[in-house]
């Protein structure tokens, strides 16, 4: 995702230390919109299943699944509220991983999203993480001597760990893409790069070398929708970032690449239920962005 796009979306939460750990269980649902940090983040989803959406893919998510994002990289989730939810969140400093990363042993890699951003182990490996995870949130609640040194210890435990696991091919991505086809691939890449800018069907099939009918088939065929339902989607979650952080709702429509107002409020009532509106955004801490 580009600077610029990052800018756009809007950034979430800080981070002073190294890193930080929180266990939380609840059954508030997560709706949130699209952000990034300028930090790593992972999760143990110990129960509860919802879906998230990292860059251009979507996964579905189960007890047992490991979240890996990347610093920079836009993510949103969806939990639905009623359902128990219970996970362990680490935030990673990217300065951390460089500094204890060896020649043999590159831990940023972990985070690239290259194998996925969703992985699923067998059982018995899930729990060895799970059990290295509690240990440290245990450590991280004492008073004790050597304390900050036993935490860093038992992270890069767990850190290295995973990336044995991963190493080994013991790792299944448990990700659903929005497609295999790598040209279908360039082309969301390009929606996302160039999403306010005028799109045409014929300038989507001209970044790819293709006829304009063959591309529309193939990309319903890979991501499930028409080329123009995928778009309306994508400015729709856009523009709802845009009016959450306070831009009025008929600047936000044409922004996020509309033509025209109408079209843009019953297309907003249809995906979200609600008409836009201009309140404003609320920033949201370290403490409350959790999900």
């Amino acid at each position: 995702m580009s600077e610029e796009k990052q800018r756009e979306i809007g950034k979430r939460g800080y981070l002073l230390e190294d890193f930080r750990l929180f266990h939380l269980k609840d059954d508030k649902g997560a709706e949130m919109d699209f952000h990034y940090h300028e930090f790593c983040k992972l999760v143990l989803l110990i129960s509860g299943q919802g879906e998230y959406t990292v860059e251009d893919r979507h996964y579905a998510l189960q007890a047992g699944d490991i979240l890996l994002i990347g610093n920079g990289q836009i993510h949103r989730p969806e939990f639905v509220k009623g359902m128990e939810y219970e996970r362990i969140i680490f935030y990673i400093s990217p300065e951390f991983l460089q500094k204890q990363s060896t020649e043999d042993c590159n831990l940023e890699l972990l985070f690239d999203g290259v194998y996925g951003h969703v992985l699923r182990l067998k059982e018995h490996r899930y729990q060895k993480l799970t059990d290295l995870a509690k240990r440290l949130e245990e450590e991280l609640g004492k008073d004790s001597y050597g304390k900050n040194i036993m935490a860093n210890s038992l992270l890069l435990q767990f850190l290295v760990r995973l990336g044995r696991y991963r190493e080994k091919g013991k790792l299944m991505q448990a990700e659903r893409p929005e497609a295999e086809d790598e040209r279908i691939r360039r082309i969301l890449h390009f929606i996302e790069n160039h999403l306010t800018e005028e799109l045409s069907v014929d300038d989507l099939a001209e970044t790819v070398f293709m006829s304009r009918y063959h591309m529309m088939r193939l990309f319903k065929k890979e991501t499930g929708q028409s080329v123009y339902d995928y778009l309306t989607e994508r400015r729709l979650f856009f523009a709802r970032e845009l009016i959450r952080q306070g831009v009025p709702a008929t600047e936000s429509c044409f922004q996020a690449g509309f033509g025209s107002y109408s079209s843009f409020t019953r297309a907003y009532g249809k995906r979200f239920g609600t008409t836009p509106t201009g309140r404003n955004g609320k920033y949201i801490s370290m403490d409350e962005e959790l999900d």
